[in-house]
């Protein structure tokens, strides 16, 4: 089987998750005997055009901007990158038996069975994020709704929203026009792949039958090297991993924490644009190790006692999560998005409202029940096993392409 993998952005360029799960999905596959992938990415100058990397044959050929964050480079991709995916697909579509498109951006019409991983929210939501006025989820867009929502929010996805584009129309309509078209897109796709239930929902509502939708989790990133941090491990550890924006709930934690009598550590990992408010609100045995080395995370999971996930939007489905389930940890985070996917209620994990008070309950219940602690843990480690593993993802994702190889075809155009 020869697989054609399309993602905007590969490792060693990468801007999230996406990138990562993309090229953990690729060289996993590529183990396999039979198996054939090829990755068409974008031209990263200093790279080179064609090479093979773990087996995987990387060909960056894709025009795009040269970063995500100012317009010019947004303007950049949104001339070129289409585009320059139409016209590399008719050139190496042919060669492979299935395309399978990991960054919804680069959809278009092929003549192949065509599969799609949806792990973010830009094809229901024209601020990618499907938090209505960053303060609940959504239930469903039009124009008006969008403006009202976009003029009341900090963010658009993850990024921080500023006011020059916050209140100018020209930029709510060409980002209103954009997820219009990102929703036609999804009728060009033959199957889907949804990380969550959260997720496939969303695809149902959209019109996409459920029978051609097939939920599959990312491959969880997993290092462990003889490389460490330095933990004082002498009180429970309670950790949070994660980007250090408001949407994220960090600052939520924090209060919750410094409500509970109980004596325990709070370990903080990650950077973002809310650090020196959250260091400013953090009382005793509160420490910000800042954003560290992936070859040394294993470390802190294996340290900690509870790893925490407080998110207030509702993320498709956390790394962290797939992360702390590898590493047997409990999970206490909030009832939203996929989590409820991983973190079972009183089995693996606990599962809590946004609001500090829970948080802090289920925190203190938690860390003084050293009982519970055993037992969850146990569970986690089982729920691993059954479901998480790196060669069940790959065996579903697999049979998933084989029995959908034949069929109608998606859009024409």
């Amino acid at each position: 089987m020869k697989i054609l993998f399309v993602s905007e952005s590969f490792p060693p360029r990468s801007y999230g998750g996406g990138e990562i799960s993309c090229a953990l999905l690729a060289y996993g596959l590529a183990k396999r005997k039979g198996v054939q992938v090829t990755v068409l990415t974008s031209h990263v100058p200093g790279l080179k055009p064609v090479e093979s990397k773990n087996g995987v044959t990387v060909v960056r050929r894709l025009k795009t901007g040269d970063g995500r964050s100012s317009i010019s480079d947004n303007l950049k991709r949104k001339l070129h990158f289409k585009r320059s995916v139409k016209r590399e697909i008719e050139r190496l579509a042919v060669e492979h038996d299935v395309v399978h498109f990991f960054n919804i951006t680069s959809i278009v019409p092929v003549d192949k069975p065509s599969f799609a991983t949806i792990n973010s929210y830009i094809n229901f939501c024209p601020k990618g994020n499907l938090f209505y006025k960053d303060d609940s989820v959504c239930d469903g867009c039009s124009f008006g709704k969008f403006v009202g929502c976009i003029v009341k929010s900090e963010y658009i996805g993850k990024q921080q929203l500023r006011g020059y584009l916050k209140y100018n129309p020209v930029f709510w309509i060409a980002l209103y026009h954009d997820y219009k078209g990102r929703k036609y897109d999804l009728g060009c796709v033959d199957v889907f792949f949804s990380l969550s239930r959260f997720i496939t929902e969303l695809l149902r509502k959209g019109g996409i039958s459920e029978e051609n939708i097939v939920k599959v989790v990312n491959i969880p990133d997993i290092r462990i090297s003889e490389k460490q941090i330095s933990l004082k491990d002498d009180l429970p550890i309670i950790t949070y991993i994660g980007d250090l924006g408001k949407i994220k709930g960090v600052e939520m934690l924090i209060r919750a924490f410094g409500k509970i009598d109980t004596e325990a550590r709070l370990i903080i990992v990650g950077d973002g644009p809310e650090r020196e408010k959250l260091e400013k609100l953090a009382g005793k045995n509160v420490e910000f190790l800042g954003k560290i080395d992936h070859d040394v995370i294993h470390s802190v999971y294996q340290r900690s006692d509870v790893i925490v996930v407080p998110s207030l939007w509702p993320e498709p489905l956390s790394r962290v999560l797939l992360e702390a389930a590898y590493f047997g940890k409990p999970v206490i985070a909030t009832h939203v998005g996929g989590t409820p996917d991983v973190v079972k209620d009183g089995y693996n994990g606990l599962l809590v409202e946004p609001k500090v008070e829970e948080l802090a309950a289920k925190l203190k219940s938690l860390v003084e029940n050293p009982n519970l602690l055993r037992y969850m843990e146990v569970n986690m480690k089982r729920y691993y096993r059954k479901e998480l593993t790196e060669e069940r993802i790959l065996s579903r994702i697999i049979n998933t392409y084989q029995r959908h190889s034949d069929g109608e075809r998606g859009c024409e155009g």
